[in-house]
C-alpha cells in the first residue's frame, strides 16, 4: 500500500481528526505492517464507528488499546485475525478471534486497566483493579473454544499481583462468597466459577514487563505452541 493510499484510509476513519493522537499511532503502525494495513482496510468501516462512538479520552484510549494489539498479533505471520466475529449473530463476545496456522483459534478480549478503577473490595488498589477488569469481562468469553484476555496496565502490575489476585477469586468463589459476586452482577459464586472455567489465560501488556497467567481450572487450556508463540512476540 503506498504513502498515499495510508492516508487515504485515514481521512477515511478519522475524517477531521486526522491529526488526532490516534491517527498518528495508527499510521505508523500501518507503515510498519503490511498485514495490518490489509486488516486495517478489511475492517476500515467498523474502526471508523468505533472512532466516532469515541466520546472522551477514555474511550479513545480503549480504542488505541484495541488496535495496537491488532498490530501486535499481526506482527506474527502464523496468527490470522478477526475484528468482533461475534457482532453480527448479537451476541456478546471477545474483541478478536485468533487463528494460529490456519487451523487453531482462539479469542482475545482486550481491556485498558484504567488508572481510577477499582471494585470496592478493600483489596490493594492493583488487586481491586484487576478483580474488576476479571469481574467484567469473564462473561464476554466464548464456552467451547480457548479465551484469553488481554489486559493493559497504566500503572505497574507484577506477576505477583496478578496471581494472588487470581487466587484470592478462586478462595472467595470455592468458599461460596455469595455476597462478593452478588455485588459484581453474578448470580452466584458458583456462576462465577462456571465462566472462570471459559478463561483459558490472561496476558498483561505493559512497559517493561509482558506477563502470560493460564488458568488450571480453564476448560480449553492453551496450547503449548500458541504459549510460546505469545512469549515471542513480546520479547
Amino acid at each position: 500500500m503506498s504513502s498515499s493510499r495510508i492516508d487515504e484510509l485515514l481521512v477515511y476513519i478519522f475524517a477531521q481528526g486526522k491529526s488526532s493522537p490516534l491517527a498518528g499511532d495508527l499510521a505508523g503502525w500501518l507503515r510498519d505492517s503490511r498485514r495490518l494495513r490489509a486488516f486495517a482496510e478489511t475492517y476500515r468501516d467498523k474502526i471508523r464507528r468505533k472512532y466516532r462512538l469515541a466520546r472522551d479520552k477514555g474511550s479513545l484510549k480503549d480504542l488505541r488499546c484495541e488496535l495496537e494489539t491488532a498490530a501486535l498479533l499481526l506482527r506474527e505471520p502464523q496468527f490470522a485475525l478477526e475484528y468482533e466475529r461475534y457482532t453480527s449473530s448479537k451476541q456478546r463476545g471477545p474483541d478478536f478471534t485468533v487463528t494460529f496456522k490456519t487451523h487453531t483459534p482462539f479469542n482475545v478480549e482486550v481491556r485498558r486497566m484504567r488508572e481510577s478503577e477499582a471494585d470496592g473490595s478493600g483489596a490493594n488498589p492493583r488487586a481491586s483493579k484487576l478483580i474488576a477488569i476479571i469481574c467484567d469481562k469473564i462473561g464476554q468469553m466464548r464456552p467451547g473454544m480457548v479465551n484469553l484476555l488481554w489486559i493493559y496496565a497504566e500503572s505497574p502490575v507484577q506477576e505477583a499481583d496478578l496471581k494472588d489476585t487470581l487466587t484470592t477469586l478462586r478462595r472467595l468463589a470455592e468458599g461460596k462468597d455469595e455476597a462478593f459476586f452478588g455485588a459484581r452482577g453474578f448470580d452466584s459464586a458458583a456462576d462465577f466459577l462456571r465462566q472462570y472455567r471459559h478463561l483459558s489465560g490472561i496476558v498483561v501488556w505493559q512497559t517493561g514487563e509482558r506477563l502470560i497467567w493460564l488458568n488450571p481450572l480453564a476448560k480449553y487450556r492453551l496450547p503449548p505452541n500458541i504459549v510460546l508463540t505469545l512469549q515471542r512476540l513480546s520479547s
